[in-house]
């Protein structure tokens, strides 16, 4: 299992999210904590300047780094699909 690391960034946007919205982002994010890559709704991104990979909750998208040795995955930031890229 992954170790979640929240930037501040992330922590700022996950505020002002709808509560509903945030409660469900953090458990899809732990439940990626399992499996990273398993599941259905993560996908590599290719040319981002800051992150490596891209959750998709609902309307929203985390945009995460995952570090293989350290067993951690990083969540740069947090956001509406049409804002965060």
């Amino acid at each position: 299992m992954y170790r979640l690391i929240f930037t501040d960034r992330a922590l700022k946007s996950l505020k002002s999210i709808p509560k509903r919205d945030a409660k469900k982002i953090i458990s899809e994010l732990e439940e990626s904590a399992k499996f990273p890559l398993l599941k259905s709704n993560v996908k590599c991104l290719q040319n981002h300047p800051r992150a490596v990979y891209r959750l998709r909750v609902g309307h929203y998208r985390v945009l995460f780094n995952k570090y293989k040795e350290f067993e951690v995955l990083e969540v740069i930031d947090v956001g509406h699909r049409k804002e965060i890229y």
